[in-house]
């Protein structure tokens, strides 16, 4: 039986609820490991000349036999891993660094790559905690895989959820940790991962709890695992207390702009943060929709003067950049006539969806801006539809609501008036997500369904690595990617620098077709770019009117 969209959605978002936790949702991916699609590698030079992965024991006697072997020839000669990762020279040498004589890019084929680095030299040898002159070792939260809302999600969305094991995360998670150790500049150095079993519950941190446990998960990180960085960073409680403790960590979802530069140089994101978020979709509004009438709306609606309706999660870090957006959308007088905030409980989705849907239908909203999880918004565009209530719908980018296989789960005729806001780049095809590639070069198993997420994770920490240069400290790491250049690619645009720990730098306008086929689920319902792909710096919209399919 072939699945439907929505069981589809949760085939990608239940199994890595616990990896993310983030607006409930942020686990729903580009299914790049479809099953029977041609996988496009990325260029060979980037890879393995050895296509056999091996376990942890076997790569280091291994990396052994190739030290001799480099310093028996010229001492410059790349490793079995390719061109991408120089032997280093014996200890006594000065470190030299460069760029590569034979190409740009560290990694051929991969938009977000850094520039291509050359060493010879001593490393340093132990620069900071977790860093030694071999390994640098990367903690990961064992319940970051737990699937204990699966059954919830289940009951509430009526969809056949697959359990994804922990084993299946965490064999992807060192498959991708592979192909970085053998593709990007580690300076004699490899990254070793260690997930380990923690007290901490990612649901109740994400709502702003549990920082009893997640206290101890951070200790444990930096005193018993010694770990440089941790990748399983997703809730804002357990990222926090990694950074009081000097751990550098990956995910924080969604975090103001303040916050984050509050707990520099440790927290980073390959999420876009909330200030420039609403500062983008505040902007959007507020340049091209701002006291004008409603003419995409349904029903009832259309040609109204345009009123404005908000909705946001309650928790307190979301509600910051809510007051920032209206801030901006007030100097405008672009004011809202509702302002709602709703809670993360899944199984209180559906009737709290009904009651804000009530409340904007009551208060004669023409427009609904949901900076909100998935799931709520399914619901919510179900009840406009039992209503008779057929508003504008304008998508604000987060949780990867601008994904197609999250459009394709809307209620399709209200969601045909969808428009608005996406950082993300253009839908991938079946087979072509980088992460999903990247790990088809180095073993024949399929990964996770959260394949691409993981692989962002494990990205934004290999990047700054290599342009931290040999003297790793959170210092280092963060000065390297404050001079990482600006790359776009099917994340979207990342940059970072002072007061920018998170990857968005730009956004396009899009809209919901009903219609058109998707190349991403090869099924009917697609983001439409309205520029031809054309991206905008942060609040910088041109003023002409929205577009909709209607």
């Amino acid at each position: 039986m072939i699945p439907s969209a929505r069981d589809r959605l949760f085939r990608g978002y239940g199994p890595l609820i616990g990896f993310t936790a983030v607006f409930l949702a942020i686990a729903v991916l580009v299914p790049s490991q479809q099953r029977e699609v041609r996988v496009e590698p990325l260029e060979e030079s980037a890879l393995t000349s050895d296509p056999e992965v091996l376990d942890e024991s076997e790569a280091a006697e291994e990396a052994g036999a190739e030290d001799a072997d480099a310093e028996a020839s010229t001492g410059t000669t790349a490793p079995a891993a390719g061109p991408a990762q120089q032997e280093a020279a014996p200890v006594t040498a000065a470190p030299a660094t460069g760029p590569c004589p034979d190409r740009e890019l560290q990694v051929p084929g991969d938009p977000y790559s850094p520039p291509c680095t050359t060493f010879q030299g001593d490393n340093g040898g132990a620069t900071s905690r977790g860093v030694t002159g071999d390994t640098i070792t990367v903690a990961v939260r064992a319940q970051a895989f737990d699937n204990g809302m699966l059954d919830a999600l289940s009951k509430v969305a009526k969809a056949k959820i697959p359990n994804e094991g922990r084993d299946v995360i965490a064999r992807t998670i060192h498959g991708l940790v592979d192909y970085f150790n053998r593709t990007y500049q580690m300076y004699g150095r490899k990254l070793k991962v260690e997930i380990y079993d923690g007290k901490g519950d990612v649901l109740k941190e994400i709502t702003g709890g549990g920082q009893e446990a997640a206290e101890a998960d951070a200790l444990r990180v930096a005193q018993e695992v010694q770990a440089f960085a941790d990748i399983s960073a997703v809730s804002p409680v357990y990222a926090d207390a990694l950074a009081r403790r000097g751990v550098v960590n990956v995910g924080a979802p969604f975090m103001s702009r303040e916050w984050m530069t509050a707990r520099r140089p440790y927290v980073w994101s390959q999420f876009p943060d909330c200030s420039t978020i609403v500062e983008s979709v505040a902007s959007y509004y507020a340049t091209k929709m701002a006291n004008r009438p409603a003419t995409l709306a349904g029903p009832k609606l259309k040609g109204q003067q345009r009123r404005l309706g908000i909705i946001a999660p309650e928790n307190s870090w979301y509600q910051e950049c809510v007051r920032s957006g209206l801030q901006i959308m007030e100097r405008s007088g672009a004011r809202p006539v509702l302002n709602e905030r709703y809670r993360l409980e899944v199984p209180q989705m559906s009737m709290q969806a009904g009651e804000k849907l009530a409340k904007l239908k009551n208060a004669g909203v023409t427009t609904v801006m949901c900076g909100c999880d998935p799931l709520l918004l399914t619901f919510l565009t179900a009840k406009a539809k039992e209503q008779d209530y057929h508003p504008e719908w304008l998508i604000t980018g987060v949780a990867l609501v601008d994904n197609d296989l999250i459009g394709s789960i809307m209620e399709q005729g209200q969601w045909s008036r969808a428009f608005g806001v996406s950082f993300s780049g253009p839908q991938q095809q079946a087979g072509h997500g980088l992460g999903y590639r990247a790990y088809k070069a180095m073993r024949d198993d399929e990964p996770s369904f959260g394949v691409e997420l993981i692989y962002n994770q494990l990205n934004i920490l290999a990047i700054g690595i290599q342009m931290a240069g040999p003297e790793l400290t959170p210092e280092t790491f963060e000065a390297g990617l404050f001079r990482y250049p600006q790359r776009a690619g099917p994340a979207g645009t990342w940059a970072f620098g002072p007061n920018d720990y998170a990857t968005a730098e730009d956004a396009r306008e899009v809209y919901w077709d009903p219609r058109r086929t998707s190349i991403e689920t090869r099924e009917r319902g697609t983001y439409v770019d309205v520029n031809g792909g054309r991206r905008f710096p942060i609040g910088r919209w041109p003023n002409t009117a929205p577009r909709a399919a209607g």
